[in-house]
C-alpha cells in the first residue's frame, strides 16, 4: 500500500506546532507556581518557591519559543515556492498566459511541447491506438514481399536501415522496452509529452515501417494481455521489464 506522505507531512507540521504550544504553555504555567510577585509601591518585586525549578521552567521557555520561530521560518523556506519551481508551473499551467506573473517567462520550449500535446490525456489508451490498429490490416502477401525483399537489408529499428519486419517488432520490444513503450504510448516514461528531438526520431522509425498497430499486437501477445491497461506509463513499463526479463533468462 503506498505512503501518502502528504498526510504525514501535515501531520507532523501540526504536530511540531502543537507540541511547541504545550511546551510553552507547560514553562509558563512551571514559572507561576515556583514564584510570585509582590508589588510595593511602583516597584514589583518576584520571590521564588523553588529557585532552581523556576530557572528551568524559564529555559524551558527560551527554548520552545526559539523552536517555534526556527520551525515557522522553515517551513515558509519549504512553502514558497522559488523562481525556478514557479516557472515550472507557468509552464505546465493551461492559464499560464493570461495569468503570467510579470518579470518571469515560461520556457518557450516546455510551452511548445504542452501546446502539441492532446488535451484529451485522460482518455483511455485504447481510443488513442484505434487508428493505428485500423492499419495493421495489410495484406498479407504485400507484407511477405516487402520482407523477402528486405532480406539483406538490416531491419533492426534502432540500429538498421532497412524494412522494419513484422518480427522486428518483437525484437525491439525485447532489446529495447523503454523506446518501445515510449513509442506506443507517445509519452515518457514519466508521463510527460515526448522531447521534439524524440519525435523526430521515431517519425523516421514510421517511414522504415515500424507501426504502432503491429507493435500493440506484439505487446499483447508478449505480456498475454486482453487489452492495454489504463496505468501509469512507469507502471507498464516496469510490467513489460519484468516479462521481458524473464524471456531473456528463460
Amino acid at each position: 500500500m503506498p505512503v501518502n506522505y502528504l498526510n504525514l507531512y501535515v501531520f507532523a507540521i501540526f504536530g511540531v506546532l502543537a507540541a511547541t504550544v504545550v511546551g510553552i504553555i507547560v514553562c509558563y504555567s512551571g514559572m507561576s507556581e515556583t514564584s510570585y510577585l509582590v508589588y510595593r509601591g511602583m516597584e514589583i518585586t518576584t520571590y521564588y518557591l523553588d529557585k532552581n525549578r523556576h530557572d528551568l521552567y524559564v529555559n524551558g521557555m527560551v527554548y520552545s519559543i526559539t523552536f517555534g520561530i526556527v520551525f515557522l521560518l522553515l517551513l515558509a523556506v519549504i512553502v514558497i515556492p522559488s523562481p525556478e519551481q514557479i516557472q515550472k508551473r507557468l509552464a505546465v499551467s493551461p492559464f499560464s498566459e493570461g495569468n503570467s506573473t510579470p518579470g518571469i517567462t515560461a520556457p518557450v520550449e516546455e510551452t511548445l511541447v504542452e501546446e502539441e500535446t492532446p488535451a484529451a490525456d485522460d482518455e483511455s489508451l485504447e481510443i488513442e491506438l484505434e487508428p493505428d490498429v485500423e492499419s495493421f490490416e495489410v495484406d498479407e502477401e504485400e507484407e511477405s514481399a516487402q520482407s523477402s525483399g528486405s532480406e539483406e537489408e538490416d531491419s533492426d529499428v534502432v540500429y538498421g536501415t532497412g524494412r522494419i519486419t513484422d518480427q522486428a517488432h518483437r525484437s525491439f520490444i525485447i532489446s529495447s522496452p523503454d523506446s518501445a513503450v515510449k513509442f506506443l504510448l507517445r509519452k515518457e516514461l514519466n508521463g510527460r509529452p515526448l522531447k521534439s528531438s524524440q519525435d523526430e526520431i521515431y517519425n523516421g522509425w514510421q517511414e522504415r515501417g515500424l507501426s504502432r498497430g503491429k507493435l500493440r499486437k506484439h505487446f499483447l501477445k508478449i505480456m498475454e494481455w486482453d487489452n492495454v491497461p489504463e496505468l501509469e506509463v512507469s507502471e507498464i513499463y516496469n510490467q513489460v521489464k519484468d516479462k521481458v526479463y524473464e524471456i531473456s533468462h528463460s
